[in-house]
């Protein structure tokens, strides 16, 4: 099968995945689906053969856009007064990463860049790029993100529920509209086909710009590095972007789940099934101190439960800003909260594994 049909064939295999899933109501079903359907061609030995390179440079490039638009000025206003559960949160979190990374390098036999990207309490779609860039096993890295995801997804809002009703806290959420109100906060100017065009070109000059100089400058991950902070710099700025289209990101996703699955043989699947209890270990043990670091910032700050349980959950930005205004919380303070951790994971994280496993 030459490139073009090939790449065709896999992206719409990845892109059937995304539409099953999208359809069950499963998470992340762009990343999930699209790796799904794409593995298990891999794994009957159909997956065609060619370059993978722009896929994954472009699924940088608009992830990190994506995640450089959240840091924005209304969410650095609120931040000042959550300055002190931000800390909390962010430090709590970069604990956790290291200590899961910790406990699967020693007691299983991943190599150190894989046990700790696959413990990292950081997106999906982030981990994998790291693993391609630091050469870690991709596979595995993905395999560790995706149990700990559905870990997350699936205890959280259980755990809130019941702490809510013990406590008697569970109440509809008031800041509902305030939660909107951030999330247009980067469409202010979109009222005009014009400008929304105008404003999309420029989130798309600057994203390239910031992944070029982050991969010039050498930086972990350049491409996704340097695309957050160039946006990010941009929206604080006042640059009049336009919020990201979602079928840009839905295809970012699908061509990093297709990206992901080339490397998903029978080998590192039954490597993964070995080592089934001592992951189930791992992300327990990370998924009751997240709890316990929900509870500490409960008696710190005095919020409702369900707020600071999914402000310190492992699960990712969207899914426990969602679950958040199921369960009564505050879907602000959540969103920015886990916006925050996931910056400072990708900020902090990357240089030092870069040092660890260079040193």
């Amino acid at each position: 099968m030459s490139m073009i049909p090939g790449m065709l064939f896999i992206f719409l295999i990845g892109s059937a995945g995304y539409g099953v899933f999208r359809r069950l109501s499963w998470p992340v079903p762009a990343i999930l689906g699209s790796l799904a359907f794409a593995a298990l061609v891999n794994l009957a030995g159909y997956y065609p053969t060619f370059p993978l390179h722009w896929m994954s440079r472009y699924s940088n490039i608009v992830i990190g856009a994506y995640i450089g638009l959240r840091i924005n000025r209304a969410s650095v206003r609120l931040l000042r007064s959550l300055i002190l559960p931000a800390i909390i949160v962010s430090c709590g979190m970069l604990f956790l990463s290291l200590l899961g990374g910790t406990i699967l390098y020693r007691m299983a036999d991943f190599s150190l860049g894989t046990a700790l990207l696959g413990a990292t309490t950081g997106g999906i779609a982030e981990m994998a790029l790291l693993a391609i860039s630091f050469g870690a096993d991709t596979a595995s890295v993905t395999l560790l993100q995706i149990f700990r995801l559905l870990s997350a997804i699936l205890a959280t809002p259980m755990i809130c529920r019941l702490w809510s009703l013990r406590s008697g806290a569970l109440k509809a959420s008031s800041q509902t509209s305030t939660a909107v109100d951030m999330q247009k906060s980067v469409q202010q100017n979109e009222t005009t086909l014009h400008t929304r065009v105008t404003g999309l070109l420029l989130l798309a000059l600057v994203a390239t710009a910031g992944a070029l100089v982050g991969y010039a400058l050498n930086l972990p991950v350049g491409l996704l590095t340097g695309s957050i902070i160039f946006v990010a710099l941009g929206n604080l700025l006042g640059v009049p972007f336009s919020s990201l289209p979602e079928f840009m990101r839905i295809l970012a996703q699908i061509g990093l789940g297709v990206v992901v699955a080339s490397h998903i043989t029978s080998q590192t699947l039954s490597g993964f099934l070995a080592h089934a209890a001592l992951i189930v270990l791992s992300t327990g043990t990370m998924l009751l101190l997240s709890i316990l670091l929900g509870m500490l910032l409960h008696r710190m700050t005095g919020w409702d439960y369900p707020t600071c349980l999914l402000s310190t959950s492992l699960g990712g930005i969207s899914q426990m800003s969602i679950i958040a205004e199921d369960m009564g919380a505050d879907p602000l303070k959540v969103s920015i909260l886990q916006t925050v951790r996931l910056v400072t994971i990708l900020l902090v994280l990357p240089p030092l594994y870069a040092y660890l496993l260079t040193s």
